[in-house]
């Protein structure tokens, strides 16, 4: 943050006339200096206790320009994005959807699709099919039979999902769709697309009132895991020491 806003105000002195220019020297100025990694491995051990130490180091390096790029700085907004991401990806472990289920589990889940476990058999530990029947015909996917659903399944820390979502992602990291894809399943494309969903979604904004179930919806969709979610964010935000 530093050598760029140092940068600006060397090519643009404060008093530029560019309004575009000075805005983003302004929000530069204002953005709270990033949390060093004595500050954010606590976090991180609070939110995955079972990474070991190496990991951690690997996941910070991973995020440090990412979080930095989008303006995650202050201790509530990276408290509340590592609490949201520990849950997302299982611990920091799993970059790409599990969509293993069992026909009774199924039934558990998604009973108005699968009211019964002979409704369930078809897609029941079959990864593929059940991403193809579950995401078709919505979030930019095409129809059951085009395989967005399979191809634009969860991925990342916060598991974006489907054709459109991917598409903006790829825009924003000035990727091909199909780049953008596969550097989603990586460490460092999963922090990418982790702190990209977070500033497109301006979550900055409930995460700095501590409006942690704002948050749970947009990244969910709905409360699932709502208590695991408040319960890890807070993790990290006592971790942080704020």
């Amino acid at each position: 943050m530093f050598a760029a806003l140092t940068a600006l105000e060397a090519l643009y002195p404060p008093s530029s006339p560019d309004p575009a220019v000075a805005a983003a020297v302004t929000v530069l100025a204002a953005m709270p200096p990033p949390l060093p990694p004595n500050r954010l491995d606590p976090a991180l051990r609070a939110v995955a206790p079972h990474l070991t130490a190496d990991e951690r180091v690997a996941w910070i390096a991973a995020l440090t320009e990412p979080l930095l790029k989008a303006g995650i700085t202050a201790p509530r907004c990276v408290a509340a994005l590592f609490g949201q991401c520990a849950v997302e990806s299982a611990g920091f472990r799993c970059m790409e959807e599990d969509l293993n289920y069992t026909a009774g589990r199924l039934c558990e889940v998604w009973p108005n699709r699968f009211p019964t476990a002979e409704a369930a058999a078809a897609c029941a530990e079959r990864p593929e099919a059940l991403a193809n029947r579950l995401y078709a015909n919505r979030m930019g996917n095409g129809s059951e039979a085009s395989g967005d659903g399979w191809r634009f399944r969860g991925r990342g820390l916060i598991q974006i999902t489907g054709r459109a979502a991917y598409q903006n992602f790829a825009r924003a990291m000035n990727m091909t769709l199909d780049q953008a894809v596969e550097h989603a399943a990586t460490q460092a494309g999963a922090a990418d697309s982790a702190a990209w969903f977070w500033s497109a979604n301006r979550l900055n904004v409930p995460a700095n009132t501590w409006s942690i179930d704002l948050i749970t919806r947009k990244i969910n969709g709905g409360t699932t895991g709502a208590a695991e979610r408040d319960r890890l964010c807070e993790a990290a935000l006592n971790a942080i020491g704020a």
